[in-house]
């Protein structure tokens, strides 16, 4: 799902900058001005789409109720943090194509303690856990005329990996958009999207976005169905304040080995599902760089622990989490570079 949040914001930034109707050859260099000039303010609005980004989040504990094949396991608290790095790079720009990469890494720390077995025959003790990855991804996006209307098609794969690369998992993303409302303040658009993902439990499904600025409040709204409900209030220039409701997906390399007698198997994938509300605050130290500090409630709305690329339904593990507040700070750089122009 952050993936795909990612890939749609790409292309609400493509539809943006084309929005100019330049249509003298020899204005490129001000065609070139103007799309620059979009691409960072959307990069504003859509903190996702800047090209380098650190973030630290910290979770604070809350109950966790374990379930294996419908039979409960354990119970206790249990606590998360990340820290992330991500680049996203447009590698070629020309005329109506764009490739864009990306390349992160991700360290997560998840503790478990205060644990109660509640099966006999499977004892399960305190434990700090840590997991670092890698993700790569390769974006294409074109935008074309069909049937006499503007048509953005999108092709993306993506691989995260364990450091010693023994393990890894691939996806791919295809979607089709179709601008329903452009104007100066308003853009609404809608498509389809296919998802080849293991971890996705429908591969075909609708988005919606709709961006709206209210200009004598210096406010924006942003909609991006299914996963994002934003609104950004800018306070000067170079503060804002953001409300946001968001859901965010994520797949991780999961080894779970303080079971007695331990699981059938080691190489398991734990996919969660979380629900994100509350407010971003953020400052413009230089033109390009922006600092954040964000705060609200975390809600692990689905939790499970699967063996290596199985299918959603058939998870070893369910767990449960309760709603526990979160911290998350962060330095980001707006875009500096614009690709090759070939």
């Amino acid at each position: 799902m952050q993936k795909l949040g990612l890939i749609i914001l790409l292309v609400m930034v493509s539809i943006s900058s084309n929005a100019q109707d330049i249509s003298l050859t020899d204005q490129q260099s001000t065609a070139d001005s103007i799309r620059a000039a979009n691409v960072e303010q959307a990069a504003l609005i859509y903190p996702r789409i800047r090209q380098f980004s650190i973030t630290y989040e910290e979770n604070s504990f809350g109950k966790i109720t374990s379930k294996s094949h419908g039979n409960g396991m354990f119970e206790g608290n249990f606590r998360s943090s990340r820290a992330k790095i991500n680049f996203n790079m447009p590698v070629l720009q020309r005329e109506s194509n764009t490739l864009v990469g990306s390349l992160g890494v991700i360290h997560q720390f998840f503790e478990l303690s205060d644990l109660k077995s509640t099966e006999s025959q499977n004892q399960v003790y305190d434990d700090n856990i840590y997991i670092p990855m890698v993700s790569t991804g390769l974006t294409y996006i074109r935008t074309q005329t069909l049937f006499e209307k503007s048509v953005t098609l999108v092709a993306s794969g993506s691989g995260i990996f364990n450091p010693s690369m023994d393990r890894s998992q691939f996806t791919f993303t295809g979607m089709a958009t179709v601008p329903l409302i452009k104007r100066q303040n308003t853009r609404l658009t809608a498509g389809a999207v296919v998802l080849i993902d293991p971890a996705s439990p429908v591969p075909v499904f609708l988005v919606v976005n709709y961006f709206h600025k209210f200009k004598e409040w210096s406010m924006d709204l942003m909609i991006d169905l299914p996963y994002r409900l934003a609104l950004r209030k800018e306070m000067t220039p170079k503060t804002s304040l953001t409300f946001f409701n968001e859901l965010e997906g994520s797949n991780s390399f999961f080894d779970f080995d303080t079971a007695i007698p331990p699981l059938p198997t080691q190489k398991l994938t734990l996919s969660s599902l979380e629900i994100k509300s509350g407010l971003m605050a953020e400052y413009r130290l230089t033109k390009k760089a922006v600092i954040s500090l964000s705060a609200g409630a975390n809600y692990m709305v689905n939790s499970k622990i699967r063996q290596g690329n199985s299918k959603p339904n058939d998870y070893f593990l369910e767990n449960k989490h309760t709603p526990v507040p979160f911290l998350q700070v962060g330095f980001s750089l707006l875009p500096f570079w614009k690709g090759l122009n070939l």
